[in-house]
């Protein structure tokens, strides 16, 4: 009967319940700008074109339509929010859909990490789209919270908010043939579920192996070279502007009008204060047409890419039968959002949500316990060595490092402030095994104290970077007491904390508090001599990712990515 009505209505034969009038629409199939009636009823758009009428009808000759955007990569918990708070902060922004990885509380929670973000996303207006984590732990290189093998994950792959299989970032156990990791990627493609992909460093011979495996999507690109290697291949290339990984300028001039269906946009690890300050995919849009991406192909790389890319056939488009997932725009260039609405729906106005969302009730398991070991100054010295020694340099907004081999000559505290080196910990946290390593790290900047997190991409350990052992002691003795979080401290004295009482990667607080909180942690890098001109908190987090080069530290100890092998010390 609801279709007859649709039908109805498209035909002209009755009224449909809404009716824009002469308004400029963004056509994301022909990638041009058109004027006309966009017709509005039980949640879709049911036609475009002149003539329409509606019970209510707008009439603004100044607004433009667009289809409400997609991320088609992004990990919630690097929001520092759970997907409920995450909603309220990204609607304003016009992201609508999010294909949401929850690698990260998997790495610390296991199954259970994954149950409990996929109940907290029901029944939102955010519609998120859950992959399974395909790597937990990412490597076998350092000490994850969990272990998921590809048994654990089949269960999970009936359940509605599951779309497919998260980026595959193990690259040496796809090669071999690991038996788990195959099954894996068998599993899904069973169920008409996609797989994605990170080839961060992948050359092409390797990204054939990937394409081969029944990967389909990278967003670890940081050139437009590398960009159209992966195109040529077959790959979606998810175009990532996070709060480290800035890409957009650069990868998007890879796109051309014949090739942008193979582009998306997404925001992967992206902070609330980002969010916040610059946006989210608005923020990846208004890049692109920077840098030359014709308006209406942009737009459409920000929605209908990523619906067809993964199959969400009812999005993507001011189009009928699509669902009535718009934004209203007052500038096209600068992307100002007036109005977002979903399913037909006002969901957000001037920047703020309209809708109340609480989430569900943290199950015990996941509130935040650092099982470290005993620890003391000492702990956080390192050796002094005449000889050169390998260092691992910052390189800033970007989550590559470079191999250094450097000779420095350390104060009291390990440091040396000449040459910008202060001492990388990285602590297991989740089992209390007792592991510590410690690296020389330079380009952070610090003088003074020390800056720790339990947000360390992807086994989420405690990493502290610092140039005073007794600041170090007290960053770890700080985040213990809370539970998990951020912090900065300096000549004793804690200058900001943001307790994660979440598996210590998230709280339920008001998405705009901890906005706030990180802003405060912000102002601390001033008081610590850090630089400002990239994110040190995040860079320091993925210090301890070894599957991104060139060199990083884990629990287990100094690792070259390029070699997958540990350097002696």
């Amino acid at each position: 009967m609801e279709k007859q009505h649709l039908i109805d209505i498209a035909a002209k034969k009755k009224k449909a319940a809404v009716v824009f009038k002469d308004v400029a629409v963004i056509d994301v199939y022909s990638r041009e700008t058109i004027r006309t009636d966009v017709a509005i009823d039980a949640g879709y758009i049911v036609a475009i074109g002149e003539g329409y009428e509606g019970e209510t009808e707008y009439h603004d000759p100044s607004w433009t339509l667009a289809p409400t955007f997609i991320d088609s990569h992004v990990h919630i918990e690097s929001s520092m929010v759970p997907p409920h708070e995450f909603a309220k902060a990204v609607l304003p922004l016009g992201v609508a859909t999010v294909i949401a990885d929850p690698h990260e509380i998997a790495n610390v929670n296991g199954a259970l990490g994954i149950e409990y973000m996929l109940a907290d996303a029901k029944g939102l207006p955010l519609d998120v789209r859950m992959m399974l984590p395909s790597c937990v732990p990412a490597t076998p290189f350092e000490h994850a919270g969990a272990k998921l093998y590809a048994e654990d994950l089949a269960p999970f792959l009936g359940d509605p908010g599951v779309h497919g299989l998260g980026e595959v970032m193990d690259y040496p156990s796809v090669e071999a043939g690991s038996v788990d990791m195959l099954q894996k990627i068998a599993q899904t493609e069973a169920v008409g579920k996609v797989v994605d992909g990170h080839a961060s460093g992948l050359g092409p011979d390797q990204l054939n192996v990937y394409r081969t495996a029944g990967i389909m999507t990278d967003h670890e690109c940081t050139t437009a070279e590398e960009a159209l290697e992966r195109v040529r291949r077959g790959f979606y290339v998810q175009i990532r502007e996070g709060s480290v990984a800035r890409n957009v300028e650069k990868v998007s001039r890879a796109i051309t009008e014949s090739n942008a269906h193979r582009f998306l946009f997404c925001t992967d690890d992206k902070h609330l204060d980002d969010l916040v300050a610059e946006g989210g995919i608005d923020y990846n849009i208004r890049m692109a047409i920077k840098q030359g991406v014709k308006p209406e192909t942009a737009y459409a790389v920000a929605s209908l890419h990523a619906a067809e890319a993964y199959g969400l056939n009812d999005i993507g488009a001011i189009a009928p039968g699509k669902k009535a997932n718009f934004v209203i725009l007052s500038d096209v260039q600068s992307v100002k959002i007036e109005t977002v609405y979903v399913n037909g729906e006002v969901v957000a106005r001037e920047g703020q949500a309209t809708f109340e969302a609480n989430g569900i009730e943290v199950p015990k398991p996941m509130k935040g316990e650092l099982r470290l070991p005993a620890l003391t100054s000492e702990s956080f010295r390192l050796p002094v060595k005449e000889e050169a020694v390998d260092v691992i340099q910052v390189l800033p907004n970007s989550l590559l490092t470079k191999r250094e081999r450097l000779v420095f000559s350390p104060d009291e505290s390990g440091a040396d402030l000449d040459q910008d080196i202060a001492t990388l910990a990285v602590i297991e946290r989740h089992h209390g095994t007792g592991h510590m390593a410690l690296a020389p790290v330079t380009g952070f900047g610090l003088k003074r104290g020390a800056l720790a997190a339990t947000v360390a991409h992807d086994s989420h350990n405690l990493v502290i970077a610092g140039v005073s052992p007794n600041d170090m002691l007290l960053a770890a003795e700080t985040l213990e007491k809370v539970g998990g979080g951020v912090v900065a401290v300096s000549e004793g004295e804690v200058l900001a904390v943001l307790p994660l009482e979440i598996g210590g990667l998230m709280t339920k607080r008001p998405y705009a508090e901890v906005a706030d909180v990180l802003e405060q942690l912000n102002d601390a890098l001033d008081v610590v001599g850090a630089h400002r001109h990239f994110n040190p908190y995040l860079t320091m987090s993925f210090l301890a990712l070894p599957v991104i080069p060139d060199l990083k530290l884990t629990d287990m100890g100094l690792f070259d990515v390029t070699t997958f092998s540990f350097i002696e010390s």
